[in-house]
């Protein structure tokens, strides 16, 4: 009788632990950062200039309204070559 009580129990114990794993996951979607951060355009190799805010959401790249790529500056006093995306 244990047996049975344990092979109808573990099916249900499995789908519960799948259940709970596919809800934490759809929420993981939601805490995407959001903060944009200025973009900035290569005029010259170590000089560079504020032009819009990219949002780092989507796989496109953050461009101007000339298609030139958007690039951010990993400190205040750094050149600008961290590529940029956007999400409309």
């Amino acid at each position: 009788m244990k047996v049975l009580s344990i092979k109808l129990l573990l099916p249900v114990a499995a789908f519960v632990m799948a259940s709970a794993g596919a809800v934490s996951t759809s929420n993981s979607v939601s805490a995407i950062k959001t903060t944009d951060v200025q973009g900035w355009k290569r005029i010259a190799p170590s000089n560079c200039e504020p032009v819009r805010e990219c949002n780092n959401i989507s796989e496109a790249f953050c461009v101007d309204a000339s298609n030139n790529q958007m690039y951010g500056k990993p400190t205040p006093a750094s050149d600008c070559t961290e590529l940029l995306t956007h999400q409309p």
